[in-house]
């Protein structure tokens, strides 16, 4: 299983995870060690970035619009990806 913690402060949760999409590609091509996981980063935020729907995330669920303290995670088991807000799963579709 994947996961990356999102911090949703100042920003959407699309937002966030195309910012970290562009830190790991860009640490990618300078990291001399630990590409593994900068690769799992990268697989896991285009995943996201390629499939999930921002704008009916963000209607729906306050928290993924930002401005919030809750916790935020980006899942991914077995090429199924999940987000929970503060440990509970919400509905991708």
């Amino acid at each position: 299983m994947d996961n990356l913690t999102l911090d949703l402060s100042r920003h959407c949760v699309e937002t966030e995870i195309k910012k970290r999409y562009n830190l790991a590609i860009s640490e990618y091509f300078r990291a001399k060690s630990g590409r593994d996981q900068l690769e799992k980063i990268i697989d896991l935020t285009q995943q996201a970035l390629q499939t999930l729907d921002f704008n009916h995330l963000r209607s729906r669920y306050a928290p993924l619009a930002g401005q919030t303290d809750a916790e935020v995670e980006l899942l991914r088991e077995q090429d199924s990806l999940s987000i929970l807000i503060d440990g509970r799963p919400v509905e991708l579709s």
